[in-house]
Formats: C-alpha cells, sequence, structure tokens
C-alpha cells in the first residue's frame, strides 16, 4: 500500500527496463502496469514518466514506446537524467538542496534476483581465501561482457581516446606482473581504422543474427585482447555514470581488468578435480552429460534458434542456464564463450582462455580446461571468445 500511495503522490516516476525484465510478467511488470495506470487516471502531464532504459531493450508496453527513452547504458546517461529531473522540477518550482544526494540502493530479495534489472550488471564479492595463491579480495563479473554492454564503448564519442588503449597490464604464466603493453594496444586501433575505416572497430560478427549486437543479452565475441581490456579501462574512467555503478553501489573501484585466471578458478571455487564443474560441490565431478546439457552450453547440447526455431549451435544469453552458477553465484562461468584472462600461457605472451565454449566438447568446460589464444587475434572463425572482468577495490 505505501507503493500504490507514494506512487500516486509522485511527481515524476523512472520505469527501469533490461531484456530480462520486459520478457517477464512477475512482480516487476505488475508495478510497471500499475505506474501506467496511475499516470492515466491523472491530467496529462501530471506525473512526469521516463522509461530508464538498462540495456538496448524493447519496452513491453504500448504506452512506454510512445514515450522519449533514457539510455542508462550510454556514456553520461546519469548526467542525463538529473537534467531531464531538474527541468521537471523547475517546472513545478521545486528547489533543490545544495548538498549531493547519495543514491542508496536497497538489497534485492532472492525471490525477486530473475526479476533484478541490475542483475547483468553485478559484481560478486570473492573474499580472501585460507591458504590461496590470490592474497587478497577481488570482485568478478557475475556474468561475461554482453554485446549490449559492449555497445556502450563502440557507442562512446571517446572510443578511440589513448587513454583507454595504453598500457595495458600484463602478467606471465604465474599470474606474476610483467609490466604493461605499451602502446601496442593503440597501435593496433591506429592500423584496424587505417585499413577498414571505422567499420572495421565493429567486433566481428558484429551485424551476425546469430551473434551479433541483436543479441543484446548475449556475450560479446569477436574481438580481441586489446579490445577487452580496453573496454575494462573505459568502464574504469566512466564508472559514475554507468549501470554498474548503482548495481554494484557503493563499491569504488581502484582497478578494473580482466581476470587472472588464478582468481578465474577460485571463483569457479577451484580446479583440483580434472573433471570438476563450476557447479559441482567439493570433491564431485558431473558425468551425466544430460546434467551437463542442462547446466552448459555446450557442443551436443545446443539450444533452439529462436529466429529459425531449429537446433542451431551459437551462443545463449548469459543468464540462461541458472543452474550453472558457481558457489559463490558466478555465473556462465561453463560453456557459452572461452574467457580471455590477463596472463599468458608462455613466454610468447598468449592470452590464456578459461571456460570453455558452445562450441566445446563437454570435458572443455571443466573449471580445470586450459586455451590460449594471440594477443592481437580476433579469433574469427571460431566465434566463441568472449571476457568478463575483475575488479580490484
Amino acid at each position: 500500500m505505501e507503493i500504490y500511495k507514494a506512487t500516486r503522490d509522485a511527481d515524476a516516476i523512472i520505469i527501469c527496463l533490461s531484456t530480462v525484465s520486459v520478457k517477464k510478467e512477475g512482480y516487476v511488470n505488475k508495478e510497471i502496469r500499475h505506474a501506467l495506470d496511475i499516470a492515466q487516471e491523472k491530467p496529462e502531464g501530471a506525473i512526469y514518466v521516463i522509461p530508464l532504459r538498462l540495456d538496448d531493450c524493447k519496452p513491453s508496453f504500448e504506452q512506454l514506446k510512445k514515450l522519449q527513452w533514457v539510455d542508462y547504458f550510454t556514456p553520461n546517461a546519469h548526467e542525463r537524467l538529473l537534467k531531464s529531473l531538474h527541468v521537471r522540477a523547475e517546472v513545478l518550482k521545486i528547489e533543490f538542496p545544495e548538498e549531493k544526494v547519495e543514491l542508496v540502493l536497497p538489497s534485492v530479495p532472492k525471490a525477486l534476483e530473475e526479476n533484478d534489472v541490475f542483475d547483468l550488471f553485478r559484481f560478486i564479492r570473492i573474499e580472501r581465501q585460507k591458504f590461496s595463491v590470490v592474497p587478497y579480495s577481488f570482485w568478478i563479473g557475475k556474468y561475461p561482457v554482453t554485446n549490449a554492454q559492449y555497445e556502450r564503448f563502440l557507442n562512446a564519442p571517446d572510443f578511440g581516446d589513448k587513454i583507454y588503449w595504453l598500457e595495458f597490464p600484463q602478467f606471465d604464466k604465474k599470474c606474476q606482473p610483467i609490466g604493461n603493453s605499451g602502446t601496442a594496444g593503440a597501435d593496433w586501433l591506429k592500423e584496424r581504422f587505417e585499413k577498414y575505416e571505422a567499420h572495421g572497430l565493429l567486433p566481428r560478427y558484429w551485424d551476425n543474427k546469430y551473434f551479433g549486437k541483436v543479441r543484446s543479452n548475449h556475450p560479446v565475441i569477436g574481438i580481441n585482447w586489446y579490445e577487452a581490456n580496453a573496454y575494462c579501462k573505459w568502464l574504469f574512467q566512466n564508472w559514475d555514470n554507468v549501470a554498474e555503478s548503482q548495481a554494484n553501489y557503493p563499491l569504488k573501484p581502484k582497478s578494473i581488468r580482466l581476470p587472472l585466471e588464478t582468481e578465474w578458478v577460485i571463483a569457479a571455487d577451484g580446479d583440483e578435480l580434472s573433471g570438476r564443474y563450476p557447479w559441482d560441490e567439493a570433491g564431485k565431478e558431473t558425468t551425466s552429460l544430460d546434467e551437463i546439457f542442462q547446466r552448459a552450453n555446450v557442443r551436443g547440447g545446443e539450444i533452439r534458434s529462436e529466429i529459425t526455431g531449429q537446433i542451431f549451435p551459437h551462443t545463449s544469453p548469459v543468464n540462461q542456464y541458472p543452474l550453472r552458477k558457481s558457489p559463490f553465484g558466478v555465473m556462465d562461468m561453463a560453456g557459452n564463450v572461452w574467457e580471455l584472462q590477463a596472463n599468458f600461457f608462455n613466454e610468447s605472451q598468449w592470452p590464456v582462455m578459461r571456460g570453455g565454449s558452445w562450441d566445446s566438447e563437454p570435458r572443455r568446460a571443466c573449471v580445470s580446461s586450459r586455451h590460449y589464444g594471440i594477443i592481437q587475434y580476433r579469433h574469427d572463425w571460431e566465434m566463441d571468445v568472449g571476457f568478463r572482468m575483475v575488479i580490484i577495490a
């Protein structure tokens, strides 16, 4: 009742939308429908309704489609939203105090987790583990980076700014720091642009109907180690203006980068057993193929295409398999896409990859499985390499 009263008394209502929430008929859509009904009951313009898109979703209600959206997954979106609210306040002759108001996000009940509009933007805290080779706590992305999230970087007016493409941290095969990449990332970007122009900066298969931008919540693929690192730097520089900041409040990163494989393995709860999957309890190994196919997008368990209705092997939404989370709650660590790591496989500086992919045999999705790539290579034919991030705070 308090929520309904607050809605009726409001001068402005911000309706948060995501690809996950608009497809659900549960709690979130019920509240959206209620807010729109109240807005319609009142005189036109009495309640200022702002649809706030957290990713590249399509609003589920016709009323919302007619309104001016705010895309919260683009740079400086937070400032634009505040500006819009200030304009509304001026119309209503409401004065704002000088003090800054901090946004405090309430914890999300487990029952509502599937409708959590911030879910895809969350990081999971991994506490320092006793006797661990990683002597510190860190945060790891709950999911791999999606197409919609990466698209924010592509659309940023400062995408090519050197600040995002210089001095990526480098680590050896033992996950020890060995300096940085210097200008290699910026040099690659310049060469790529000169050879292919702007279109060459898009991820490989960006326009592909099975893997590209139309699959907003699928993991981004067709990028190399430099591009993944540049995205990490961009997110760090724009932290206060992106959805990740609100989703993980009050987290303040000191750095954002690709995971070390030691960190990745801890988040997957260990690789002591060669056949262990991230969801397995300590000392257990899943051997049933049927169970593996229920929990991971790997070869042999292909998903049915939403477009053709036929079985077609490709990436899947990062949150499609709720049963595949690690004991820490980290999702999608087995199958779907190989995940680029910060450290190298050998002295040739080939980045390590972990987790297996939709094109991997089930055994390759075990926690202990390792793969590697070439630092500037986009894995053009494989279409199965992505990344997630780690935050040090």
